[in-house]
């Protein structure tokens, strides 16, 4: 359900352990590692005989990667030649060196990079990018630059492999520094390493491909990274709903929101709840906006207070109370109002002995960041679920949406770490993180989520696996996972968006039903 995503002083660890403790050669890991990137380029090109290929080495191990591999190559009768970013003499004594030492006894032309005329350099089949591996991290120095854009300039007629990395980006955030290689093929080693999975680096990436070099999986099992992705595999928790079933057994779920100009958002997080397998929903609204909250849709229930500010406030509690046993979830806040009525209603529900498991969203999020003591009045902090996007994370930490956007993996584990809740932030690669647990990134970063009523929708999601019974962890890992996968599918459906928010509710049933078909 889950893949390893080390960052790059994990992933260094990992190969520590493996030359340290079970005394594997670095220069069969390097080897092997050669070996995969073979693989990749047997597969790009049925016959390399009579291909011409560059390879760019750099100082470290991707450069040794790069020294190996062009021995393999020479081996399938392509023509090679290797530009290094340090002197032959400098890799004496190094990994590299000795896969250097290898080349030159095949008689493989080496070119020191900074003495090189790059504007005499061919046009060739291949260019192999092993210059800067995922430990990299900074600005570029200006040769640097120069040769990636040299890369780049011939990747745009050739086909461009780097190996574990493209240079440039960084290893942990994904971020170019300013410029990265544009591969068409990425062979990272052993795992993906947390930055290549992050949506900036998305543009140079290109494909990316996982090549196993020999570390030991007992390793990895008793050093577990902090990062994980979702995969296809979490929706093995789904399981289909018995002939048998009947709606009070689906779950019932309370959504408590709707104020005058926001009546959609509570509405569509009824939908996100239906369609996702609920069995009843209702919603708790100023009496004035229930028929907006309700719309057309005969499926929506409403619980509506008798207020004249069209605002709901404390005394929705006593109604919310009185039928507080019927609900198995409750989503607070779409579409609720900044209201001061509502903050003190968003307080008397904390005071309440029980409450059932809580999906905290949308305005509920403004009244905990204004005011933070409201942390100290969830009574079970791991039976609730925070879902801010960007812009609401920002406010927690005083900052700007850019800002989160840059580092989000670093804002959502303090965020946790510091209220103790779990927390779905949301965005580009969603990000699922829970109190002492690593961090569960969504693959998905598609354009047709970024809508209005996307995230109420998540809500509607969360708040039905809730109601049915799935754990918050589980419950906000296959909820992401199964909104990113609707937003996939939209995509092919609307390339140039367009899609509504109802069109995510609408389709989620049918993306599962196509999962399930493709699995039988």
């Amino acid at each position: 359900m889950f893949q390893p995503l080390p960052t790059p002083k994990e992933m260094a660890m990992w190969d520590k352990m493996a030359i340290e403790d079970f005394n594997i050669l670095p220069e069969i890991l390097m080897e092997n590692a050669s070996q995969e990137a073979l693989y990749i380029l047997r597969e790009q090109f049925p016959s390399l005989k009579g291909k011409t290929a560059l390879i760019f080495a750099g100082s470290g191990n991707n450069g040794g990667d790069g020294f190996a591999l062009a021995r393999h190559l020479v081996n399938h009768e392509v023509k090679v030649m290797i530009l290094h970013s340090k002197r032959q003499k400098e890799y004496r004594g190094t990994t590299a060196g000795y896969h250097l030492k290898l080349a030159k006894k095949m008689d493989i032309p080496l070119m020191h990079l900074p003495e090189y005329n790059m504007d005499f350099l061919p046009q060739v089949d291949i260019v192999v990018d092993g210059l800067l591996g995922t430990g990299f991290k900074g600005h570029l120095r200006s040769e640097y630059e120069k040769w990636i854009k040299k890369i780049n300039k011939i990747g745009e007629k050739a086909f461009v492999l780097s190996l574990d990395i493209p240079s440039g980006l960084n290893g942990e955030t994904g971020n170019p520094s300013p410029l990265a290689v544009k591969a068409d093929v990425t062979i990272t080693f052993e795992e993906a390493k947390l930055g290549l999975f992050l949506p900036p680096a998305k543009p140079y990436v290109g494909t990316l491909k996982i090549g196993k070099i020999g570390i030991p999986k007992k390793i990895k099992i008793e050093n577990p990274c902090t990062h994980y992705a979702l995969t296809h595999k979490i929706l093995n928790l789904l399981s289909l709903p018995p002939s048998t079933l009947h709606k009070g057994k689906a779950g019932h779920v309370l959504i408590i929101g709707g104020s005058p100009g926001l009546c959609g958002a509570p509405q569509l997080a009824a939908l996100g709840a239906l369609r996702s397998g609920a069995g009843l929903v209702t919603v708790a609204c100023p009496q004035s906006l229930k028929t907006e909250v309700k719309g057309c849709f005969p499926e929506i229930m409403t619980l509506f207070v008798n207020n004249s500010d069209s605002y709901l406030g404390p005394e929705t509690l006593e109604i919310i109370k009185e039928n507080l046993f019927k609900f198995k979830a409750v989503v607070f806040g779409p579409g609720l109002g900044r209201n001061k009525s509502c903050l003190e209603l968003l307080k008397s529900y904390l005071c309440l002995e029980n409450y059932p498991l809580t999906v905290f969203d949308a305005d509920s999020l403004y009244f905990f960041a204004s005011y933070p003591e409201l942390f100290d009045m969830i009574k079970n902090k791991n039976e609730v679920i925070f879902t801010p996007h960007p812009g609401e994370m920002a406010r927690f930490f005083g900052n700007k949406a850019e800002d989160i956007n840059q580092q989000r993996a670093k804002y959502a584990y303090e965020f946790v770490n510091k209220y103790k809740v779990n927390l779905i932030l949301k965005g580009a690669a969603t990000i699922v993180a829970v109190p002492g647990k690593p961090l569960y990134i969504s693959p998905f970063a598609t354009p047709n989520l970024a809508l209005g009523g996307s995230g109420d929708i998540l809500a509607g999601i969360l708040g039905s696996l809730l109601a049915q019974g799935y754990s918050p962890l589980n419950a906000a890992c296959l909820g992401v996972y199964m909104h990113g996968l609707t937003g996939q599918y939209l995509g092919e459906k609307y390339p140039y968006r367009g899609n509504l928010a109802q069109d995510i509710a609408n389709s989620l049933p049918l993306v599962l039903a196509k999962v399930i078909k493709q699995s039988n």
